[in-house]
């Protein structure tokens, strides 16, 4: 069995992490699949800082597991899946949603947010044909409009019951075949594969903006309320992502930023976040930790107080809870 654990951020990094679970290298933006390990090809590529896709077309001998950690921050990912199943197909979400299929073939859309953690499990030789299309956090803040967010936030807060509710119709069908079909060694097929992307992403945005299900079923009193309630939680997650922020605020504080009860707060943050409060600043700069750690430029006692932590022991455990290894271990390029 191969398992791939992984913080979804840009699909470039994520075909790098893939390629070290495989052993298998990256050559071009692509890793091949020899014949002795499957067949096929997975490539990824970034179509600028905060948009990036990745194209699958590949069965692999062994059974494959892809676990999607939680983010602290809220990304959005879209995957048109046509995939072929061996044996078996199982799907899990961090709230313990399932979904277990032996259909012979999956073809469906799946849109979500990084703010839960999401386990796929394929059968060996299973043929995993997908195209995904990343949208960073920053993307989200900046270039969606709040009505437009509000309507993606409550869609992707369906989870798993998105996974079967849209179709790939003809077009989008179209737009797939002219993906898989691209001639790769063609100087310009970059540009192929960059204007059949942002076609999807254009297609699927359109059609869920012409549908609008929530906020046509609840009414626009009840869009404004959550459009207000969303609004304070950014808020509220703009402070405790705040790499700044030496300690936790009490939930008081947070309460009166986000213009809500405690118990209101805790209970919509879980709900749009996929964490609690303290949770989300944990990770968030647990990852900060990583990140200076990374650059050598740090020790582990200079990061660890950084980050707000007068313990060091308690440092240790905590980054070794949340990726696996010690904070030293960063440092070595574990």
């Amino acid at each position: 069995m191969i398992r791939y654990t992984y913080h979804l951020k840009d699909f470039r990094s994520w075909l790098k992490g893939f390629s070290k679970a495989l052993s298998l290298p990256v050559m071009a933006g692509r890793i091949r699949i020899p014949p002795e390990r499957g067949d096929g090809y997975i490539l990824a590529a970034n179509i600028n800082p905060d948009i990036s896709y990745i194209v699958m077309d590949f069965a692999l001998n062994e059974e494959l597991v892809l676990a999607r950690k939680k983010s602290a921050t809220y990304g959005l990912s879209l995957f048109f899946n046509q995939t072929s199943v061996s044996e078996f197909f199982e799907i899990r979400e961090s709230n313990n949603g399932l979904i277990t299929d032996k259909a012979t073939h999956r073809s469906n859309i799946f849109f979500s947010s990084t703010n839960y953690d999401l386990q796929m499990t394929y059968s060996g030789q299973s043929r995993l044909k997908r195209v995904g299309i990343f949208f960073s956090p920053a993307f989200v803040s900046r270039c969606v409009k709040k009505n437009i967010l509000l309507d993606l936030m409550l869609y992707a807060d369906n989870r798993l019951r998105n996974i079967n509710k849209e179709p790939i119709t003809f077009e989008y069908r179209q737009l797939l075949e002219d993906i898989f079909q691209a001639d790769r060694d063609s100087p310009v097929s970059h540009l192929i594969l960059q204007n059949r992307i942002l076609l999807l992403a254009e297609k699927f945005l359109s059609t869920f903006l012409v549908k609008a299900p929530q906020r046509k079923e609840t009414g626009p009193v009840k869009a404004r309320e959550k459009e207000k309630d969303i609004l304070a939680l950014r808020n509220v997650e703009q402070i405790l992502s705040n790499n700044k922020l030496d300690k936790f605020p009490s939930i008081e504080i947070l309460s009166k930023t986000a213009m809500m009860s405690t118990t209101k707060l805790k209970t919509k943050f879980k709900q749009i976040y996929g964490m609690k409060l303290y949770e989300f600043y944990n990770r968030n700069r647990l990852e900060t930790a990583k990140e200076m750690l990374k650059t050598g430029n740090y020790s582990v006692k200079q990061v660890g107080y950084n980050i707000g932590f007068s313990n060091l022991s308690n440092f240790a455990k905590a980054f070794k809870k949340e990726f696996g290894l010690l904070p030293k271990d960063i440092m070595k390029g574990k």
